[in-house]
């Protein structure tokens, strides 16, 4: 329950020690002020304490509500900016909180009749207030950086483990291509001149073992050599479908020597044409779009099927892969949209 999600991506167990800290100030700064009292103070000390109690309650749940969208803003919105950079962020947020929490927690405390510190008492709340901003926020940076390291950390481990798998899969796969090879030539070899079309086919599928071999031996290959295998695949696939399978590629020959991991485009256009075109009789278009800006390159494989409401998987053996492999390499995520009027948009960006 205490790991569960409660908003912004706060587990309640986080929500819990914040709100610990929050408490724990309160009655710690309650208890100071009632000590440095007592020279002159003519009631017992739970009294004094008590009547301190509801001023600094109204002060620490401000300095809460007022911490709450710094907080969303250094380590939501901008929680892609390097620590340096939102940590100097501070030297305006500091002095900002401060003045509006001061001048907010001064109307407050007149209103509900709980006084506040006045004349030049007032330099204590301004010295304590930001030296409670300092060590929660000192706090919140630490606990960010800690989880980052950690969550890199699980990470690379993760990616060790998924490279060794993928040599010991690539290992155990070089003795059937080379042997499929073989097979097809002497096959090809056999077809009659009349059956040319037949022939090309099998040299398309050769090269897609060849190149599978020789992607599981790499990590990047160029856009061009894997635009160049997927038309070869959808060759084969156009030769079960016809003409109830179309096939567009837009990609710019601009884009044709960024680097991309081998094999990461083929699962997405094996869906579309799986689960999207296959199910209609009419069958649809597959769409392949490959852009470069501002850094990234973005991919999108759309397709006028049967929809999100046909048997468009999200979760199949390809597609799980792919995810995977784009959220340990590059923290990028992969995502499913509808096409309108109907069909799948699947669509993700990495760095060029």
């Amino acid at each position: 329950m205490l790991n569960r999600t409660a908003f912004w991506g706060i587990t309640y167990r986080q929500l819990a020690g914040v709100l610990s800290i929050y408490l724990i100030a309160t009655l710690l700064y309650d208890m100071a002020l009632t000590i440095s009292q007592r020279p002159w103070s003519k009631q017992p000390m739970l009294t004094d304490w008590l009547e301190y109690l509801p001023r600094i309650t109204v002060e620490y749940i401000l300095k809460l509500l007022f911490t709450a969208p710094i907080w969303y803003l250094l380590f939501i919105r901008l929680k892609h900016w390097p620590l340096l950079r939102r940590v100097m962020l501070h030297i305006v947020l500091l002095p900002t909180f401060i003045l509006v929490w001061q001048n907010v927690c001064y109307a407050v405390s007149d209103a509900l009749g709980v006084g506040h510190m006045g004349g030049s008492g007032q330099i204590w709340d301004t010295y304590i207030g930001t030296l409670f901003y300092l060590v929660q926020f000192g706090i919140f940076h630490a606990y960010s950086y800690y989880r980052d390291y950690q969550r890199q950390q699980i990470q690379e481990i993760e990616l060790r483990e998924l490279a060794v798998k993928s040599e010991l899969s690539a290992l155990k796969a070089q003795l059937n291509p080379h042997f499929l090879y073989n097979v097809f030539n002497t096959i090809s070899a056999t077809v009659p001149p009349a059956l040319e079309h037949t022939r090309e086919l099998l040299a398309d599928l050769a090269d897609l073992f060849r190149y599978q071999l020789q992607a599981s031996k790499t990590d990047f290959v160029t856009v061009g050599d894997e635009v160049a295998f997927l038309q070869k695949y959808l060759d084969l696939e156009k030769a079960r479908f016809g003409d109830r399978l179309r096939i567009v590629f837009d990609v710019p020959e601009a884009v044709l020597t960024a680097k991309i991991p081998p094999m990461l485009l083929q699962p997405l256009v094996e869906n579309a044409v799986r689960h999207g075109i296959a199910p209609l009789i009419e069958g649809g278009e597959v769409r392949v779009k490959i852009t470069q800006q501002n850094g990234q390159l973005k991919v999108t494989v759309t397709d006028t099927g049967a929809g999100m409401n046909g048997k468009v998987n999200g979760t199949g053996v390809g597609l799980a892969n792919t995810r995977l492999r784009l959220e340990k390499m590059y923290g990028s995520e992969l995502m499913l949209t509808a096409n309108q009027p109907h069909g799948v948009v699947i669509d993700f960006a990495i760095p060029a």
